[in-house]
Parts: C-alpha cells; structure tokens; sequence
C-alpha cells in the first residue's frame, strides 16, 4: 500500500513541476495554492478529525519523545557539520531543516495508505501540531535570529500562533468535544478538508528545483541523514527504552518522524537569506529519498 501512496505523491510533486517547467504556472503562484491549502481546506481537516479523535495522554508523551529525537538528532549532526567549517548561516539552516519534517501534507498520505482507519488521521494531525507546527512557530524565528540580522519578539511569535488559522481550528475540535454537534455540518468540511493534501503537494511540486542539489551535497546529505534516518532511529531506542511495546499509533508516530524536510521551514530559511541552496535541495532530496527510506521503515515496522 505505501507504493500506492507513493506513487499517488509523486504523480502530484510531478504533476506542479511539470506545470512550471511548460510554463503553465510560475513558480511565485505556488503561494497562492500554498495558501488555500493552509488557511481554508488545512483548518477543515483539522477541526474534523480532531473533534472525532479519541483522545489519549499517552500518545502526547510520545509525541513529545518525537520532538525530542528530532531536536537531538538536529543538535548531533549540526555538530558534526561543524566539522566541515560550514558558515553560521548553513549551521542554522541545518539544524532547522534536520529538525522539522512535512509530517502532514507528505505524512498524511504515505500513512493513511497503511492505516486506512479514519481515527488514525487524527493522531496524524496531533502530531503535526505538537511536534511540528507549534515548535516551529515558537522556536524557528527565534533560532533564524541567532544567524540573521532579524529581530524576533517572542509576543510577536505567541500572536501569530494564536491566530494561526489551523491552530484555532485544532483549538476549536478540542472546545467543541465536550458538545454533540450534529454529523451534517462535518459533510462540506470533509469535503473542503479532502482538498489540502493534493493542493499542497502540487504547490510543492511547483516549487521545486534540483540545480541547487550539486552546490550544496554535504550538507544536504547531513540533513536527509539527520532527518529520515537518524532522527526515527533515536526515536524508535527510547520508546523501547521506556518500555513502550509498539502498535499502530507508536508506528505512526515513528513514520512521522522520518518524513522528508518541511517545505515551510525551507520558505523561512529563504526568506531569511540563510542558506537558500540547502534549503532548496533539502526538500527536493528528502522527497527523493522517501521513496527509499520510508519503505524500508514501513518494513521494519509493519
């Protein structure tokens, strides 16, 4: 089933950077998708699942040790790209892309293909929300700043969390668990929310570029490495460290942790003026190297 899903990405990834490459699109009108994606079908999804999600405290503790071995395992190899004499913008840059992947609009459909079960979205979306999308509103800005000339105000930070359009919306599908809300409304929101992983991946596909990979190897080779292999693997050690006997929402949240780079985190690298060849083949290579790595997790796991 992962192949299936694969497959269905890269027909999508391949499908917006063809649009770019025949000039059908432009490469600026990614924002565009990117933004309906976000503000209006992300929210739909995320209000309808986590409203239906049985929740459990356990599964936030695991969350947490995912977000941990992802922040260690960024620290390590930023580390080791030390070693190399890497300017203090490509360190920061690694650190970031090592530590944050696109647990949702690549995690969702590689795991739904194995987990068919509706509730097993939901833990997807938590995921993403603690692990991946508040950390890096709260931390990203403030660790872009140690390399750039950029002032970040940690009020500031909080406000744009707030008012995050998918945050409310995970706000919302909590407040609204402890009311019956009728099954009628959900109807057009799963239909709006069925629309953000497509969007979104063509967005990305539109986005794309490979001439960048040749200018920065090394250290596009320590992020895809810290990232989608390193990262799942420390996890993985402390879950049985802890004595967590695996299942299927530790399975999912270990797959979550191997997904390539965020494209979000490559955007504000970008526009930070950090390393913009990294942040570019980073997400271009980790998606590549999905279609290796995330079978042989699936293997180990499944």
């Amino acid at each position: 089933m992962i192949y299936t899903s694969l497959f269905g990405i890269f027909c999508l990834l391949f499908t917006g950077y063809l649009a770019k490459k025949i000039k059908i699109l432009k490469q600026k009108q990614s924002r565009t998708f990117l933004d309906f994606a976000i503000i209006f079908a992300l929210p739909c999804l995320i209000f309808e699942r986590v409203y239906h999600l049985n929740f459990d405290f356990s599964l936030i503790i695991v969350i947490l040790l995912g977000l941990f071995s992802a922040l260690f395992s960024a620290f390590c190899c930023t580390l080791l790209a030390m070693y190399f004499n890497f300017s203090k913008n490509t360190l920061v840059s690694i650190f970031l892309l090592a530590s944050f992947g696109n647990t949702l609009f690549v995690g969702i459909p590689i795991i739904t293909g194995i987990y068919p079960q509706t509730n097993f979205l939901g833990e997807i979306i938590l995921y993403d929300a603690l692990a991946t999308a508040l950390p890096v509103a709260l931390l990203a800005p403030f660790i872009i700043s140690l390399a750039s000339n950029q002032k970040t105000n940690f009020f500031t930070n909080i406000k744009k969390v707030l008012t995050f359009p998918p945050f409310i919306a995970l706000f919302l599908g909590l407040v609204c668990k402890f009311f019956t809300l009728p099954e009628f409304i959900f109807e057009p929101l799963r239909m709006l929310g069925a629309s953000a992983t497509p969007i979104a991946l063509f967005a990305i596909g539109l986005n794309l570029g490979f001439l960048s990979i040749v200018a920065s190897y090394k250290s596009t080779i320590i992020v895809i490495f810290s990232k989608m292999i390193l990262t799942p693997l420390i996890f993985l050690m402390l879950l049985k460290f802890f004595n967590f006997h695996l299942n299927s929402s530790l399975n999912i949240a270990i797959l979550e942790s191997a997904m390539p780079t965020m494209t979000l985190i490559a955007a504000m690298i970008m526009k930070a003026k950090l390393d913009t060849n990294l942040a570019v083949s980073a997400v271009a290579f980790g998606i590549i190297f999905a279609f290796i790595s995330l079978p042989i997790w699936v293997y180990v796991l499944v």
